[in-house]
């Protein structure tokens, strides 16, 4: 049978989700849990690679096993795992079901603060900025809606075919104490949400406009910027109904 699982984690002393040869990460550490559970080897797939230092909310991801044991996924999977990484739900889908290749919308949000100063507090969890302009990257946030090339908002090392992305939801609001930024879309490139979100604090520091944020999408401009990791979270993963 196939199992759907909801993960959260967090990325600070993971070298990302992919498995790499002698380096901590996300789905290693799924699979040995999984593995101790089931008694047999496990390959989790997840709906998308979070970078090292990225967290995670809604990760979701799939695996086969012969072992039924519904809701005690969580439970066993848990006691499994390290402290830094939580099954939240685990349910029996379909076998057509597919973490990656089914999702249909994706949400993420960056999180930043203003201070003079890292917090040693929030240093792993937010990206320290100095006072922003949350106006103004409000309206730039929109300028990323609907359908547009990303091409300028993707690093090397990405393997997808198109740069073409649809843009559901962009917005940039001031919550308890920190600046949030999140947006929804069908997919994601290679570091697309940490590009999206260092253009637009370029934008609340005063060192572009909307305008800039515009000229980028329709190719006109490249951007090499990237914000960092620790303010990235993946937040939710959408499905359609009959797998929610």
């Amino acid at each position: 049978m196939r199992i759907k699982l909801t993960i959260e984690y967090d990325g600070t002393a993971f070298c990302g989700w992919q498995t790499q040869p002698s380096l901590r990460t996300v789905q290693s550490e799924l699979e040995a849990a999984i593995s101790k559970l089931t008694g047999s080897p496990a390959s989790v797939t997840a709906s998308g690679r979070t970078d090292a230092g990225v967290h995670a909310l809604g990760q979701v991801a799939h695996f086969d096993t012969d072992k039924d044991m519904g809701k005690k996924f969580v439970g066993g999977l848990n006691y499994y795992l390290p402290d830094d990484i939580r099954v939240r739900s685990a349910e029996v889908v379909p076998s057509d079901f597919h973490a990656r290749f089914s999702a249909k919308r994706k949400t993420y949000i960056y999180l930043m603060y203003e201070a003079d100063f890292d917090s040693p507090i929030l240093r792993n969890r937010a990206t320290r900025t100095p006072p922003l302009c949350v106006e103004a990257m409000e309206a730039a946030a929109k300028r990323f809606l609907g359908k547009n090339d990303f091409v300028a908002f993707r690093s090397t090392g990405s393997d997808t075919l198109t740069t073409v992305r649809t843009v559901y939801e962009a917005s940039v609001e001031r919550r308890g104490g920190f600046i949030v930024f999140s947006v929804t879309a069908d997919g994601f490139l290679y570091n697309m949400v940490r590009k999206m979100a260092a253009a637009l604090i370029e934008v609340g520091c005063g060192k572009m406009d909307a305008l800039d944020v515009g000229a980028l999408l329709s190719g006109d401009a490249s951007f090499t910027k990237v914000a960092p990791p620790n303010g990235l979270y993946l937040y939710k993963v959408e499905y359609e109904k009959a797998t929610d």
